[in-house]
């Protein structure tokens, strides 16, 4: 079985001002959802019970900042809300899409001596986010 690398990722923020493709130039990208849980334990109970009450999700990339330009630093700039796109295995028919609602948590630079300038941002969920398929 041939393992999966990662390399056909795609990567998009759409916002007010358009789309800005992130995938070509990403070093890496995590999702993570919750839930939260309410506690039902009562009475006599012997272990905890819970009902999960609202989910929740936030991603984290980071992108070497080839571009650097003003463009790409205000659509990521704290507060600015649009939709993730996050297709791990690429855009082909039946490969997994996460569409994710959210406000980004601004760009933060990296400037290394010698090194590639890198951008950090992490995104806060708004709203349902659907994990599904091309």
């Amino acid at each position: 079985m041939a393992e999966f690398t990662g390399s056909a990722l795609v990567l998009q923020w759409i916002w007010s001002g358009g789309t800005v493709t992130l995938g070509t130039d990403y070093r890496t990208v995590s999702w993570t959802p919750t839930v939260g849980y309410a506690d039902i334990t009562a009475g006599s109970d012997t272990h905890v019970g819970r009902l999960t009450t609202l989910k929740d999700a936030t991603a984290a990339v980071t992108l070497v900042d080839s571009v650097q330009g003003t463009a790409t630093y205000a659509s990521l700039d704290a507060g600015v809300g649009g939709t993730l796109i996050i297709a791990p295995q690429g855009t082909a028919t039946g490969k997994r899409k996460i569409t994710f609602p959210c406000f980004s948590d601004g760009a933060n630079p990296s400037y290394t001596y010698n090194d590639a300038t890198t951008i950090s941002v992490n995104f806060t969920g708004n709203g349902a986010y659907t994990d599904g398929a091309y």
